[in-house]
């Protein structure tokens, strides 16, 4: 076609022109699919030269670019993760906290052979509850998770999350029917009036020879019964503002910012029933015939509210990925205790008790509402290692370690140190008098949570 295109272009004596036009771009929403076009002069084609419309357009490459939307890739989702504007992830989480560890609450010994069975540091007394790490086993909890981007380039997003641990409870019963073999129950305490250790009695079994001048219907001094128990509560709760510091096809970073909750909530309490042998002189100090119910309660909640800044990032390779973040919160823990007990004293033959508002542990000196504030600081990080299994599902398990700088635990406000003045069962009973004893002891400490999480997250 060539040379007879040239052959009547000679012939014609140029009698044919290309005009070659040059469109400006407009304001670019989609690329064109031709930006540049060549049109031939009207006039009639001489004979022997081949007409026909002109050969195919020009193709910008850009007009190729993938429509499925920013941040994604190969149908697999993209550098963001899961495709779609919105996610939402939930976790099983398999978590160990701290333990507390309660003063010696509960303890026996061999009646007959000290003048203090049950006190500590006597022959033959044991704790039989308290003065021990308590139960450290694992504990099952659940983390949500739901977040969106601002902007279709996924540049910045708002996520929030929300997590909790379920309760922990622990208990103990010991009874004793005071007959001859059975177990004598103590509360161990130091007597700041002089000293010593000491112990209040729960039960005391008979003894073998009984007791010289009593006539106690061959059983023990009193019968009686323990229970001690406590639990703890553990959740919280964050809302982050977040923006890309760098992304890549299998990589991204950000940077976040935000508000930070938690909670922590935990109580101790021991409460005794002690019936006393009618065959003891009636009244104080012995109390004969009578039935004496002491009741203690020890309850602690924090609240840390604070702002978090942090870091985390994502590398994959196919569908394998590896998360981790690292974030630290600063604020304000509101501690909060509550002490409080009672004694109820029933005369012999049945009548109203007399009900005083002091326990044991749990007195005048020490009972009431306290609360105060102290600055925290809540550093936490965490790894996820997963895959993703469609453009908008991925499954993982990680590792997470948070730690909590100041708390009030239960367990710690619990002070062995008491006065006969401040027990309504003692012979000395007078709370104005003092000592003060047992007293608020605010003692804070640091906590922690750490173990391991199995999730999913779906985008959309």
């Amino acid at each position: 076609m060539r040379k007879y295109l040239f052959a009547g272009i000679v012939l014609a004596g140029g009698s044919v022109s290309a005009q070659v036009k040059v469109e400006p771009p407009a304001r670019v929403t989609s690329f064109p699919t031709s930006v540049i076009t060549v049109q031939l002069s009207e006039r009639p084609a001489p004979v022997g030269v081949e007409s026909g419309p002109p050969s195919s357009s020009f193709q910008d490459p850009l007009s190729a670019v993938d429509d499925r939307g920013p941040g994604t890739f190969g149908g697999a989702g993209g550098p963001q993760g899961p495709a779609g504007r919105f996610w939402l992830r939930a976790e099983y989480l398999l978590w160990w906290t701290r333990g507390d560890q309660s003063p010696p609450l509960v303890t026996t010994g061999v009646p007959g052979t000290t003048p203090l069975p049950g006190a500590l540091g006597q022959p033959g007394t044991s704790v039989i509850y308290g003065g021990t790490g308590d139960d450290n086993r694992p504990r099952s909890g659940g983390r949500f998770t739901a977040g969106f981007w601002l902007d279709p380039c996924r540049r910045f997003g708002l996520d929030a999350s929300y997590f909790f641990l379920a309760p922990r409870a622990t208990s103990f019963d010991a009874a004793s029917d005071a007959a001859l073999g059975s177990a004598l129950l103590a509360r161990p305490f130091t007597d700041v009036l002089t000293g010593a250790q000491n112990a209040q009695l729960v039960a005391f079994p008979a003894l073998a020879g009984g007791v010289p001048g009593l006539n106690l219907g061959g059983t023990g001094l009193a019968s009686g019964k323990v229970h001690a128990s406590s639990y703890s509560r553990f959740q919280g709760a964050d809302v982050n503002a977040f923006c890309n510091l760098c992304s890549g096809c299998n990589y991204w970073v950000q940077t976040l910012a935000g508000f930070r909750y938690l909670q922590l909530n935990e109580g101790v309490a021991v409460s005794e029933s002690t019936r006393v042998n009618p065959g003891l002189p009636a009244g104080s100090p012995f109390f004969g015939g009578s039935t004496i119910a002491v009741n203690d309660q020890f309850d602690t909640r924090n609240n840390f509210y604070g702002g978090q800044v942090g870091l985390r990032g994502e590398v994959r390779r196919g569908r394998v990925f590896v998360q981790a973040q690292a974030k630290v919160a600063l604020g304000v823990t509101n501690q909060t205790l509550d002490i409080f007990g009672s004694t109820a004293i029933a005369p012999p033959g049945g009548g109203p008790a007399a009900v005083t508002p002091a326990g044991f542990l749990a007195t005048a000196s020490n009972s009431g509402h306290f609360t105060r504030n102290r600055f925290s600081v809540v550093p936490e990080v965490g790894v996820n290692a997963g895959v993703q299994v469609t453009d908008h599902l991925r499954v993982f398990v990680g590792y997470n370690f948070l730690y909590w700088s100041s708390v009030l635990r239960a367990a710690d406000q619990i002070d062995l140190a008491l006065s006969g003045t401040q027990l309504p069962t003692d012979t000395r009973y007078n709370p104005a008098a003092g000592p003060a004893r047992p007293a608020p002891l605010f003692r804070d400490t640091g906590y922690w949570a750490q173990g391991v999480s199995f999730g999913a997250e779906i985008g959309f």
